[in-house]
């Protein structure tokens, strides 16, 4: 069978698992679902947009990447892409051969084959690696990259040619929808960060982590970008205004309003004295000028600590149901859970607290709380970031624990 035959069939299959009606209805909505609850069986992100490419809602010529298929195939609870291909094959009448066994019998014999081959190639993923920590030492594994100055280019050094493994990768972050794939005998990787941040790359055999190492990109001071795509717009110190509360200048404004796309707010140095199981955060914000192509109006408040972080989306109240708030290792959707508390309007300053203590982090915007609990370790306070879908401000902010405090309203 070729390639389009079989994936019609595993598009089929998708939907058929979705039960949401055939795919000549679907809307951009259905596909970011698509696209968020492949991510959460799989840990592979494909982009809504790869995902109606291949349905065939946006015209493109190339085939899919071996990787889009193999998230794909995942999804249906196929190892790989090769499986599920070869698992279809085995699955096809043959026109050469006919097989003289009843319908029943010949529809057991199949589901046997198909059976045992994606037996095996689950226990090929799962059987080749041996002693991880054994495979670890045979690893070397490094990320050489300037600490300060954007866009940077992370160069990445190893050499698993000891390791044994039907598929590497090098995944740049505590997300694991950021990989790069790599092949065995390959010995360096490079990646553009855009952004600051604490990233704990890792190097992946497998599905296992063998070896990690830190990137964190730190700013000088507060750093605002404008996020187009697929690079974004670096402002100057000049662009910002710090005439008591931070914000764009008039020649900030004059840049969003030409590219008219989300603006944020970043500050990354690293204060090791703050735990994220310990502190307590305060800031006030609101819209300066929002983007009037967006209805929902999404911002995002994230406290980035060095094993995770605490996302935190605002929309308007009607648009509760399209955000997900991350704590750490919790992720709560709004399309399954009343994140109500979470729906205020940013044309007027809302103030905006949240605490950590106990693994319960509480959000307070006027007066809704709203309290969530998680398990991993959070780590230390490495930055902290604003998106506002338009041109936004921040009064103040303080971050402060029992020893030490973070605060900036000074510096506005």
């Amino acid at each position: 069978m070729d390639l389009l035959s079989i994936l019609d069939l595993c598009k089929s299959a998708i939907e058929d698992k979705l039960n949401w009606g055939s795919s000549d209805h679907w809307q951009n909505q259905e596909f970011e679902e698509l696209s968020h609850i492949i991510f959460e069986k799989t840990g592979i992100n494909l982009s809504h947009t790869t995902l109606k490419r291949v349905w065939g809602k946006v015209k493109y010529e190339n085939q899919p990447s071996i990787s889009t298929l193999d998230a794909l195939a995942k999804y249906l609870d196929y190892p790989s892409w090769s499986a599920y291909k070869r698992a279809q094959e085995v699955s096809r009448p043959s026109k050469k051969l006919r097989l003289s066994l009843p319908e029943s019998k010949r529809g057991i014999s199949i589901l046997a084959i198909v059976i045992l081959l994606s037996f095996s190639s689950w226990y090929i993923v799962t059987n080749n690696l041996g002693d991880p920590s054994e495979l670890a030492s045979q690893l070397n594994f490094n990320a050489t990259y300037s600490s300060i100055g954007l866009p940077n280019t992370v160069i990445f050094t190893f050499d698993a040619s000891e390791i044994e493994a039907n598929e590497f990768a090098i995944q740049q972050s505590w997300d694991k929808r950021r990989r790069i794939n790599v092949d065995r005998d390959q010995t360096t990787a490079t990646s553009v960060y855009y952004y600051p941040g604490y990233f704990r790359s890792k190097f992946v055999a497998d599905e296992v982590v063998l070896k990690e190492s830190d990137v964190y990109i730190q700013t000088n001071g507060w750093l605002a970008t404008i996020n187009t795509e697929p690079y974004p717009i670096y402002l100057a110190e000049e662009d910002l205004s710090k005439n008591g509360s931070l914000g764009l200048s008039a020649q900030g404004t004059q840049q969003f309003n030409d590219a008219h796309r989300p603006v944020s707010f970043h500050y990354y140095t690293a204060e090791r004295r703050i735990s994220g199981d310990d502190f307590d955060f305060k800031t006030r914000i609101r819209y300066a000028q929002d983007n009037q192509t967006s209805a929902c109006k999404f911002t995002k408040v994230v406290l980035h600590f060095s094993e995770g972080v605490f996302l935190i989306p605002i929309v308007v109240p009607g648009c509760v149901g399209e955000i997900g708030l991350l704590a750490m290792d919790n992720y709560l959707s709004g399309k399954e859970n009343d994140l109500s508390a979470l729906g205020k309007s940013l044309n007027n300053w809302q103030n905006i607290n949240i605490s950590s203590h106990n693994k319960e982090l509480t959000i307070s915007i006027g007066n809704q709380p709203f309290s969530t609990h998680y398990k991993m370790d959070p780590g230390y306070l490495v930055g902290v970031s604003y998106q506002f879908d338009g041109a936004g401000e921040v009064d103040y902010l303080t971050l402060t624990n029992n020893e030490v405090s973070w605060q900036f309203d000074k510096k506005f």
